[in-house]
């Protein structure tokens, strides 16, 4: 479950994406890591983690960057100081309408995450790391899939479906140049989406931050 891999395609940007980073996640997100390839990925360094399990701490607490994961990550942001940094999430079916519920911000002090298609969502990454340790231009993303058990597969949603918008919004964020090469991207494949980020985006972060 414990990953790294290394790409140099060159001079580009910096990409650093993260995945296991709370309970057992990692036997989910590590699938993803190791189906891209090369070519899936812009010129640029790309480094991939993904650990192994450990205590499942919400990233919205500052409790979890206290934790041994919480700043290996912190230090990897410092290290590399990446131009999109991305974290692979999964989450429990039943959670699902409280991801995406407008209480989420009375309840936990964030907006809540949007649905791309196929119980795949998506936000920004946890305020306490957003503002503190990126540049406002950073593109910083949460991905979240259902994990996956033989219990839930077909009574809640279409596997292959999930998986594969997964990848797609993955592999999206892989292949972009840069900020503007990925919104472009993402206001083609996803424009609702698109509305709703920059909304929650000026909520929490105010206009003068990127949209999403």
């Amino acid at each position: 479950m414990s990953y790294y891999r290394f790409i140099d395609n060159g001079q580009g940007p910096t990409k650093l994406f993260v995945g296991g980073i709370h309970g057992h996640e990692g036997g989910t997100t590590v699938d993803f890591f190791k189906s891209l390839s090369k070519k899936d990925f812009s010129n640029g360094k790309i480094f991939i983690y993904n650990f192994d399990n450990s205590k499942y701490i919400s990233t919205l607490k500052k409790e979890y960057y206290q934790t041994k994961i919480g700043k290996y990550i912190i230090n990897l942001i410092k290290k590399h100081k990446p131009d999109f940094y991305t974290e692979l999430h999964c989450y429990n079916i039943k959670n699902y309408k409280k991801l995406i519920s407008q209480n989420r911000r009375e309840n936990q002090g964030v907006p809540p995450l949007i649905e791309l298609e196929n119980h795949v969502l998506i936000s920004s990454v946890s305020p306490l790391i957003r503002t503190k340790y990126f540049k406002r231009e950073t593109i910083c993303k949460t991905l979240e899939i259902p994990c996956f058990s033989k219990n839930n597969i077909n009574k809640y949603f279409i596997k292959d479906l999930s998986l594969n918008t997964y990848l797609n919004i993955l592999k999206l964020i892989a292949n972009s140049y840069n900020r503007k090469d990925f919104e472009n991207k993402m206001i083609n494949s996803y424009p609702k989406q698109v509305e709703l980020a920059i909304k929650y985006s000026n909520e929490i972060f105010g206009k003068d931050h990127p949209p999403f």
